[in-house]
């Protein structure tokens, strides 16, 4: 096998490998076998890009001390009720020093705090 070849086949591994399959189909190789050394054809490879959203991580709150569900919101940039209904919280004043909130997606920026 030439290094044009061995090139084709090996491209041709590597993007089977990255779709999830193993080998070539039935025929595949008829067109590494079709390019020769005085091929001057280039070969343009397109992958298609993926349609799945990477992976999110969604942030949690230890609550404090003082730490009101309102001032919470307000600090990840979430409405209280927004925050309330993502962690099922049905009465805002119920909040315990300690507890875990998880922080639901939004697309305004936090706020940080001013001294």
């Amino acid at each position: 096998m030439t290094a044009g070849r061995t090139l084709a086949f090996v491209t041709g591994m590597l993007l089977l490998a990255a779709c999830g399959r193993n080998a070539p189909e039935e025929g595949a190789t008829t067109l590494a076998a079709s390019i020769s050394p005085s091929s001057t054809a280039a070969v343009v490879t397109t992958v298609a890009a993926s349609t799945v959203p990477p992976p999110t991580t969604t942030p949690e709150y230890i609550v404090q001390q003082g730490d009101s569900l309102s001032g919470i919101a307000q600090r990840f940039g979430v409405s209280t009720e927004d925050l309330a209904n993502f962690n099922g919280i049905e009465n805002a004043d119920t909040i315990q020093v300690g507890q875990t909130l998880t922080i639901p997606p939004t697309t305004t920026p936090p706020t940080t705090a001013t001294e």
